[in-house]
């Protein structure tokens, strides 16, 4: 019977100690992942933080950037206009047309 009871014992021991073990590694392994989260909880802060001065810096170069886009545009019109004004100058017949608007454009009287 004491042989029974000393066995019950240390099978109860063994079971306490593992269920501590088991506790304590559980506490641990809680510990390490709210560490892992507030250490992402941090970038994210710092993500916001740099996309809040990505987007100012970008609503501060779009007037920039659409300024350069519309002279881009004007260029491009002004390139056309110039081939068109040295096609009707130089591309028909020797500056016939260009002859033609500006005699009905211009009066010239001789005196």
């Amino acid at each position: 019977m004491a042989k029974s009871i000393g066995g019950l014992e240390s099978t109860v021991g063994t079971l306490t100690r593992q269920w501590r073990d088991q506790d304590e590694k559980a506490s641990v392994g809680r510990r390490d992942l709210h560490q892992k989260i507030d250490g992402v909880i941090a970038e994210v802060h710092g993500l916001k933080a740099s996309v809040t001065a990505a987007i100012s810096d970008i609503a501060f170069m779009k007037p920039i950037v659409d300024g350069v886009v519309e002279a881009r545009q004007q260029v491009t019109g002004a390139v056309k206009a110039g081939r068109w004004v040295y096609w009707l100058i130089f591309g028909s017949g020797g500056g016939a047309a260009a002859l033609w608007i500006a005699s009905h454009f211009f009066t010239v009287t001789l005196r």
